[in-house]
């Protein structure tokens, strides 16, 4: 894929006639994007899309992106020259976005710009030791437990950063996954009917183990990159997924603090929420005035599913 350089800019600026603009093709094989230089002297990113998004992203330093509207829609990402450094690190991310991971133009370029916009401002961890425990395993479960058997569909499913009852929702089986660092797989339950299954569907209850160190084997960074590997080309499963990890306070700029703890994966056990596993009865109705109940299970002492069990159960999802 030729990338767009200084050079190219420099070719266009020379070409463009006076009072005019000019546009050539961005990328070869892709008629959908085009870049050129205005007569003003603005450089433009033009992607083709198929309808006006609802949103458009915040302008970033000179950098504005805006809908064209004619005979064909198309995305205008710009800037003034002495920012044309900065648009050339957008459009490349964007084209290779486009044309490699097979993403959506609009979905891609608000998401770049956004990935950008973090790492300029001063750095907060937006994510405190429970939140990232949770997610980590949370994306361990997605990428080792269910992508096998699932593959990109399983983004899909995965429901946790909607605030759902349960972490993932399929249409014959829900999976909800509690993670602990502590030495014994006991878990906090947050809500009366977390562990109840659903109405003609089953429920699989994931148990992660990890442990939390400083000399620790991986962080959410490296779970994150993993699931992106796997999804490879898949661009409409990368977007979901992505966008489900923004819901969830993770952005890029977390990659250069020093917020992200370090993890070794412990274990992992799967078990059927049924029969005598622990948990409130499906008709337990709490006291009146009562409006949230926390409790403790330890599935120690339980059987668990073994990895063909898992598999077809997965397979109603």
């Amino acid at each position: 894929m030729r990338e767009i350089t200084q050079e190219r800019w420099t070719l266009l600026r020379e070409q463009r006639p006076p009072y005019e603009d000019i546009y050539e093709q961005a990328i070869e094989d892709l008629e959908a994007a085009l870049i050129g230089v205005s007569d003003d002297g603005r450089l433009h990113l033009l992607l083709a899309i198929d309808v006006v998004p609802h949103s458009m992203p915040p302008d970033l330093q000179s950098l504005q992106v805006r809908v064209l509207e004619g005979g064909q829609i198309w995305l205008d990402v710009s800037a003034r020259s002495h920012h044309e450094e900065l648009l050339t690190l957008v459009a490349n991310k964007v084209l290779h976005a486009i044309r490699i991971e097979g993403r959506d133009p609009a979905v891609s370029v608000e998401r770049i710009i956004d990935d950008m916009r973090a790492a300029l401002r001063p750095l907060a961890p937006e994510l405190g030791a429970t939140e990232q425990i949770g997610l980590f395993g949370e994306l361990w479960v997605l990428s080792n437990v269910m992508f096998p058997t699932l593959g990109p569909r399983v983004c899909h499913l995965w429901s946790g950063p909607e605030s759902e009852r349960h972490d993932f929702v399929g249409h014959g089986v829900h999976v909800e996954v509690k993670t602990t660092t502590r030495s014994e797989p006991k878990h906090e339950i947050s809500r009366i009917d977390q562990l109840k299954p659903p109405t003609d569907k089953r429920l699989l209850f994931v148990s992660v183990m990890l442990e939390k160190s400083l000399g620790g084997d991986e962080t959410l960074a490296d779970r994150v990159d993993e699931i992106r590997e796997k999804l490879g080309s898949d661009g409409h499963a990368l977007d979901v997924f992505d966008s489900r990890l923004a819901q969830l306070g993770w952005h890029e700029g977390l990659r250069q603090t020093g917020a992200l703890l370090r993890f070794t994966f412990r274990n992992v056990h799967v078990f059927e929420v049924t029969g005598t596993f622990p948990r409130l009865p499906d008709n337990y109705v709490p006291p009146l005035g009562v409006t949230g109940i926390k409790y403790s299970i330890n599935v120690g002492s339980l059987p668990s599913l073994d990895v063909s069990e898992v598999q077809d159960f997965l397979l109603t999802a």
